[in-house]
Parts: C-alpha cells; sequence; structure tokens
C-alpha cells in the first residue's frame, strides 16, 4: 500500500488549490491510517464522508476555476475528476457496507490517482491559471 503524504511535488503554486490539496491530502491520510489500524467502521465512515465532500468541492471549484480562465485543457481534466468521481461511487457504497478488500483498493487507487493527478494536471492547469492571472494583472 503506497503511503499517501503530501509534498512540494504537488504543488500549483495557486495558494488556494495547494491549500485545498493540503487538506485532501491530509484526510486521504486519515483514512489510511484509521483502516491500517482498523479502527471502527463509524470511525472509518466519517473521515471517507469528510475526504469525499473535500474532494467533490475541491473540483468543483477548480472546473469553475478553469472554465472562468478558459482553460483549453478543460475537457480532459474534468474527465479525470469524472474518473474519481466514478471510482468513489465503485467503492465507497462497498467501503460503507464492510467490504474491506475495497478499503486497500480504494486506497491503492486514491494514492496513485492523487499522486499523478496533482503531480500532472493540476500543475499544467496551475501554470495555465498563474499565467491567466499575469495577463489579467498586467492588462
Amino acid at each position: 500500500m503506497q503511503s499517501i503524504k503530501w509534498s512540494k511535488a504537488h504543488a500549483t503554486c495557486v495558494p488556494e488549490i495547494d491549500a485545498d490539496h493540503r487538506t485532501i491530502f491530509e484526510l486521504a491520510q486519515n483514512l489510511q491510517q484509521a483502516i491500517r489500524a482498523r479502527a471502527p467502521a463509524p470511525q472509518v465512515h466519517a473521515i471517507l464522508k469528510d475526504l469525499m465532500a473535500h474532494v467533490e468541492a475541491h473540483f468543483e471549484y477548480e472546473e469553475r476555476l478553469m472554465r472562468s480562465v478558459r482553460y483549453p485543457l478543460f475537457p480532459w481534466h474534468k474527465r479525470q475528476h469524472d474518473t474519481m468521481r466514478k471510482r468513489a461511487g465503485e467503492f465507497v457504497p462497498r467501503i460503507q457496507n464492510g467490504d474491506e478488500d475495497a478499503e486497500d483498493l480504494w486506497l491503492d487507487f486514491l494514492a496513485g490517482w492523487l499522486r499523478d493527478h496533482t503531480r500532472l494536471a493540476d500543475r499544467m492547469m496551475g501554470a495555465y491559471v498563474r499565467n491567466q492571472r499575469l495577463v489579467r494583472a498586467v492588462a
């Protein structure tokens, strides 16, 4: 099982996005620790619910931001968000029903997805957003 931990490699240099990402990584790490420790199901479910609420709110924010700056890769980026939404829709109910195999599979998917998405898609989007903000500030 991969470790879930925020690092500078995940930074987009867009402060509000990075703050959200740090919170999401922290919640994902809390979930991973609770599952590894075989915490009581209500505790695991509460962390999972909080994590997914933060993820969805963050996706909505990023999608509004990308539309506002007319990000040319918006459809590609949103498909990645939709993949996460779909996988969560598959795994979260299984975890809530006590499927321990689903817990491990979800954590593996989540760790890899967070690592890959933040390091590539979000960093690309962050660079575009920063450039658009600079253009607007100069204009």
